[in-house]
């Protein structure tokens, strides 16, 4: 009589696993994160490869300006979640891309370390983003045209990534839990990483998500990246889909153009 097959699954190896090949693709190996002068000497980690290879097919993972239908602009973002399916993608210029504010899941700054003049830099690039005006245009699906969700209702999630903390006593310090949590409002900071230490996932208190729970929560040592990367998903699967953009108010933007006055341009 053959042995029964073993049916269990390390959940636990599994997750370490998926570590070690997220830290491949970002290019900076966990194991050089105990030593500060090698990853001090690193190159810059590459985060947009790493998320890539971590998310859904359905977002797109880059740098990116944020733009409304007001001809309003954010502050370069180092690393954008955004997404497609209801939005075009409109303007590429000089190797920068364009994307418009509703299409916009998280805004995420890339930096070498964690410092409090950093979370505060990350805080401002954020709030780029989330002061734009967002439209909001009804959806056709299998139940037929659906009205548009407030955009309220879809926050963008804001955050800051990097190889280390200058804090000695790490991220979830007294001094790194105070600068995180002083930004609020459009300030406010969801998430972080620093690779050599925790990932930090802060939930605001008045969050409307049924998928949320308040707080200011620290992974577990050893477990920062992997930790990082389900806290960002579950963010992104807690604000759903992307707002669709109102065409029709971008679109009044076409009736004040005067093509002439353009002549740097080839019409054709």
């Amino acid at each position: 009589m053959s042995k029964k097959a073993d049916t269990k699954f390390d959940l636990k190896r599994a997750f370490l696993q998926r570590q070690k090949a997220m830290s491949a693709e970002l290019e900076v190996p966990l194991e050089f994160t105990t030593h500060p002068t090698a990853i001090g000497d690193a190159s810059e980690a590459n985060w947009v490869k790493m998320l890539r290879s971590f998310l859904p097919g359905r977002y797109e993972v880059g740098p990116i300006f944020a733009l409304d239908a007001q001809g309003g602009r954010s502050e370069q973002i180092d690393l954008a979640i955004y997404d497609r399916q209801y939005s075009p993608l409109w303007f590429e210029a000089a190797g920068n891309r364009y994307v418009p504010v509703e299409s916009m899941y998280a805004a995420l700054e890339v930096k070498q370390e964690i410092n409090a003049n950093y979370l505060k830099y990350a805080a401002q690039k954020i709030e780029s983003v989330r002061t734009l005006h967002r439209t909001s245009a009804s959806i056709v699906d299998i139940y037929g045209t659906q009205t548009g969700p407030a955009p309220a209702d879809r926050p963008i999630i804001g955050g800051i990534v990097a190889l280390r903390t200058s804090w000695k006593d790490g991220v979830a310090s007294d001094a790194g839990r105070s600068n995180i949590t002083k930004h609020s409002g459009d300030r406010h900071l969801d998430l972080g990483l620093a690779l050599n230490d925790v990932a930090f996932d802060y939930v605001p208190a008045l969050t409307t998500s049924e998928l949320l729970t308040p707080g200011l929560t620290f992974s577990e040592p050893g477990v920062q990246l992997i930790s990082f990367a389900m806290r960002l998903f579950r963010r992104l699967q807690a604000t759903g889909t992307a707002l669709a953009v109102d065409l029709n108010v971008y679109e009044e933007s076409l009736k004040s153009i005067t093509v002439s006055d353009y002549t740097d341009i080839d019409h054709g």
